[in-house]
């Protein structure tokens, strides 16, 4: 009996440790040497999974070139340089036609609208500025999805940072869609599109909110395309094929703009180009050294045991990228179950406190007639938390039933 009690509690603490250990993990590029003959050393976003790509269209420019004078990373003689190019991108929702996307920092950013036709480069001429770039800035790109997604006058659709689109009413005719936009609760702008009347514009079908972005003017930051729309009886509903959304937060990338050790050179705006190095900061490699070369990218090397000629220093460039749900993990627990009292003091005296809120309170109410399949609606509750955590509450509860049912034999 001791003995599975044991066992239940090391396989429970395994369980959550580990779950809660992992919170960021480290994308590398390939190893280089350091050697004497200041070879530099170059990485792309094809053989650094830390940079942007988009294996499908084959997109992603991002660059980073190591040239090394001794032991150091010179300020002098272009020791670091990091270069990146805009590049044609097609939306998701493709009636929207093009737009120029460009990896920087190891993420996708948005640097300008392409020009066409006024039905296939709607968000083209529905700007008044269509390029950042131009006024040296870049935009995060958060949605381009051409799902279908329906949500009616009760249920807003969710974009990002805090946005949601609301129904407001829909005209007897059903061809009237009034629509608000929200940030954080907030009402910021209201429009009516027409997706069902006969032989509807894009500028019919399409939602866009612009904003000034710095010295850009009125540039398209989301846009919805509606398939259709319903009048209902009891509440309206609408259905969208095509989103779109950048940050309505710029980033610069004027001249002389520094991230970390690295200070930005030359902005292109034709040729759309990025290029920045290590002006004025000397980086020396010396074995067992984690350097921040600029945002999340940094430079790692060997703590090597002998550095000789034959065995020269080794390093690699890395991203550190925090794992998703590492935020939900501070949400707050879910309210415990009552524990019904007939039970209570048989678990109370094992000393297994570890299982008795998760697990122990849904079992006690009937031990024999409730099947373990009916911990399921508890576990669902605990949407919010880290993921995974499903599973280890699933494992707890087997181990609990398994350590209940030998009890009971005892």
């Amino acid at each position: 009996m001791k003995k599975m009690t044991a066992i239940t509690l090391t396989a429970l603490m395994v369980l959550l440790a580990s779950a809660m250990a992992v919170s960021a993990v480290e994308i590398r590029g390939p190893v280089a040497n350091v050697s004497d003959d200041e070879s530099p050393y170059t990485w792309g976003s094809q053989d650094f999974a830390g940079f942007y790509y988009d294996i499908d269209d084959d997109l992603g420019t991002e660059t980073i070139t190591l040239t090394i004078t001794g032991e150091a990373l010179d300020d002098d003689f272009d020791g670091v340089v990091y270069e990146t190019t805009a590049q044609k991108n097609d939306f998701e929702y493709e009636e929207w036609g093009y737009y120029y996307t460009i990896g920087f920092l190891a993420d996708e950013y948005f640097a300008a609208y392409v020009e066409g036709s006024e039905e296939d480069a709607y968000l083209y001429y529905d700007s008044e500025d269509e390029n950042l770039m131009v006024d040296e800035k870049l935009s995060r790109v958060l949605y381009d999805d051409d799902e279908e997604y329906t949500f009616t006058t009760g249920t807003p659709l969710k974009l990002k940072d805090g946005f949601e689109l609301a129904i407001q009413a829909i005209d007897l005719e059903g061809d009237k869609v009034y629509v608000e936009l929200l940030k954080d609760g907030a009402v910021v702008d209201s429009a009516v599109v027409e997706p069902s009347k006969d032989n509807p514009t894009m500028e019919d079908k399409t939602y866009t909110y612009t904003i000034d972005m710095g010295d850009t003017e009125d540039i398209v930051v989301i846009a919805a395309h509606f398939k259709n729309a319903f009048r209902g009886a009891e509440q309206d509903l609408a259905t969208v094929d095509g989103i779109w959304q950048i940050s309505d937060e710029i980033t610069d990338v004027e001249e002389d703009t520094e991230y970390g050790k690295m200070t930005i050179q030359t902005v292109d705006s034709d040729d759309m180009y990025i290029m920045m190095d290590n002006e004025d900061s000397k980086i020396t490699l010396s074995k067992n050294r984690d350097v921040s070369l600029m945002e999340n990218i940094r430079i790692r090397t060997a703590d090597q045991d002998e550095i000789s000629a034959d065995n020269p220093l080794r390093f690699y460039i890395y991203e550190e990228m925090t794992i998703e749900g590492e935020e939900e993990a501070a949400a707050p627990a879910p309210a415990p179950v009552e524990v019904a009292e007939p039970a209570a003091p048989e678990i109370v005296e094992e000393p297994v406190e570890v299982v008795e809120e998760e697990v122990v309170e849904e079992e006690t109410p009937a031990e024999e007639e409730v099947p373990a399949e009916e911990e399921t609606p508890a576990e669902e509750e605990d949407k919010g938390g880290l993921p995974g955590f499903e599973a280890i509450f699933s494992i707890a509860g087997l181990l609990a039933v398994s350590f209940l049912v030998l009890r009971r034999r005892d």
